[in-house]
């Protein structure tokens, strides 16, 4: 029973990855710490910004209990009725636990909310967040007693709408990028997710401490670096979609060349999120030039990581020690004024002859 009710929080936020990293491409990419600021205090001292407030939490809260009633229909959740025999008190606990897992985002914005408060000395305009919290998680376990009380298993070819039956099945486009990005994006939606929030997190770490002096390009090379490094998990993932989901794919009369074109390009797409918040946040003290060099180096870096996968064949955990390894070194070639160009052409020469050799 709680493997279930965790896994429609895991579902949820797999199902709805592509939403949250669109959320935090423009939260994180495109708002500065002052806007952020700014919102708080509209929320904190607006007559009306709590008001809004409540309408944007109250709609989150909306999306959440449609998930549920529309997830619990599912076939393989005819088990979770079962909850109806648990005591009504540890059953509306179990219920609480869920709806504090789906309301994660309104429960971390709420306490930064707090902490602007705490700062500005507003906390006597930030009470009404508590009671938000309560009403939209009450909302929720509402939504989800409902539903135990009410079943509606929905048969397979009935489970979703014809809208969005017909929505789902469009013409895809006959390009092996975009069938790798929709099956990273569905089928991986979380590992995205979780990683593209870690890279954000480094890489605006890297910009503030960045911006706290003078330095040379050699400070954003590491710190840039290292955030594309980050992606591993997601480079590793496109590994075992060619090594094992898309088997069939090596026997297409392609040549080397081509493969290891498709893969540049597929890195390529991954890393624009945190090379347009690099753009975001340096535009003015770095160049064109500068940010060609950044994001080259990053790419070949990762390519090399994504290449070696192929020689060794390990786990995840056992290529983190060679992964950080090589970023050793490369940070001592950065700091002893080796060109970013050179040690990207030179990465990026080095990955080709590992494809060349090691891909069959």
């Amino acid at each position: 029973m709680n493997v279930l009710l965790l896994a429609t929080v895991r579902e949820f936020f797999r199902q709805r990855a592509g939403f949250f990293l669109v959320m935090l491409f423009l939260l994180f990419g495109f708002m500065s710490s002052r806007e952020h600021y700014a919102f708080a205090l509209f929320f904190l001292t607006d007559p009306h910004g709590m008001k809004y407030l409540a309408l944007i939490w109250l709609a989150y809260g909306v999306l959440c209990g449609h998930f549920v009633r529309q997830h619990w229909a599912q076939p393989s959740y005819t088990f979770i009725y079962r909850a109806r025999l648990l005591p009504p008190g540890r059953r509306v606990l179990r219920l609480s636990v869920v709806a504090l897992g789906l309301l994660q985002p309104i429960l971390f914005y709420g306490f930064y909310v707090f902490m602007i408060a705490r700062q500005d000395q507003l906390l006597a305009e930030a009470w009404p967040i508590p009671g938000l919290w309560l009403g939209v998680g009450t909302l929720l376990v509402c939504v989800m007693e409902q539903r135990l009380r009410h079943p509606e298993v929905l048969h397979p070819s009935t489970s979703r709408p014809r809208i969005f039956a017909s929505a789902s099945t469009f013409r895809r486009p006959a390009r092996w990028t975009y069938w790798t990005l929709e099956w990273l994006l569905r089928e991986r939606g979380l590992t995205l997710l979780l990683g593209k929030a870690g890279t954000f997190l480094f890489v605006t770490g890297t910009l503030v401490y960045y911006s706290t002096g003078t330095y040379d390009l050699r400070l954003p090379a590491v710190g840039f670096t290292l955030a594309y490094l980050l992606n591993a998990g997601l480079s590793y993932e496109l590994y075992q979609w060619e090594s094992q989901a898309w088997l069939w794919g090596r026997s297409l009369p392609t040549s080397l060349g081509k493969r290891f074109g498709r893969m540049v390009l597929l890195h390529a797409l991954l890393l624009l999120p945190e090379t347009a918040l690099l753009m975001r946040y340096t535009w003015g003290t770095l160049g064109g030039l500068d940010w060609l060099q950044l994001y080259g180096l990053g790419l070949s870096a990762l390519l090399g990581y994504h290449v070696f996968l192929y020689r060794s064949q390990q786990l995840l955990e056992d290529t983190v020690r060679v992964l950080m390894g090589g970023f050793v070194v490369l940070t001592l070639l950065v700091l002893y004024h080796t060109p970013l160009w050179a040690l990207a052409a030179a990465l990026l020469a080095l990955a080709y002859a590992g494809w060349r050799r090691w891909y069959w």
